[in-house]
């Protein structure tokens, strides 16, 4: 039981990508398919950057955020589609 409660107060304190960037600011891609997903892979991806002290700092909260994003942005990707922004040319 005490696994379950600590995993529910990581996700949490993590974060969802997902969230933030489909209903958020979604200065990143904004609403495009797999979206949050998108944004934890590039905060972990930047976090081997050493001059990139933002993603070595919220590199675990992506980590632990990634699977709820990918559940998450499943879970929605019909609204996404249909939001979606068109190409920019």
């Amino acid at each position: 039981m005490r696994i379950v409660i600590m995993t529910l107060i990581m996700a949490l304190l993590a974060g969802c990508a997902t969230a933030n960037e489909t209903f958020g600011m979604g200065q990143l891609c904004g609403r495009q398919p797999y979206c949050g997903a998108a944004t934890d892979i590039e905060i972990i991806k930047g976090s081997t950057n050493d001059n990139d002290v933002y993603s070595r700092a919220l590199a675990p909260f992506a980590i632990i955020d990634l699977p709820f994003s990918i559940v998450a942005d499943t879970l929605i990707l019909p609204y996404t589609i249909f939001h979606m922004r068109p190409a920019e040319e």
